[in-house]
């Protein structure tokens, strides 16, 4: 099985995603800038952010949204989780791919971190 790394440009130890048999795995995102500086916000801003990045992620392996198939949702208060949805919604107007959401202390004291997993087209 060949196995194909997307680097990141981040200063951190990962990859943004790796190809592997027909799927491609996302690091968890949060709201950062391209050189790994954490970008603040409401919940919405967060959202936004993170999916733009996962959006530019998924089409560096030639994927799109609509390719995802699972997403796993941390939250740093289940207090967000209506403006989680909320925000999310709009992202998946083809439909949703199965989640989970829990809550977490996360880096860099955000609200938001999201890890995806796609099917290759």
């Amino acid at each position: 099985m060949a196995l194909v790394r997307y680097p990141t440009s981040k200063p951190f130890p990962f990859s943004d995603a790796v190809a592997a048999n027909g799927f491609l795995f996302l690091s968890g995102k949060v709201s950062m800038s391209p050189d790994g500086q954490p970008l603040y916000g409401t919940i919405t801003e967060q959202v936004n952010r993170i999916m733009h990045s996962v959006s530019e992620t998924l089409a560096r392996g030639d994927a799109q949204l609509r390719n995802v198939v699972r997403a796993q949702v941390w939250l740093s208060d289940m207090a967000h989780f209506a403006e989680f949805n909320q925000a999310w919604r709009p992202w998946f107007p083809e439909g949703f791919p199965s989640r989970s959401v829990t809550t977490s202390r996360l880096a860099f004291d955000l609200d938001v971190e999201i890890e995806f997993q796609a099917v290759l087209p």
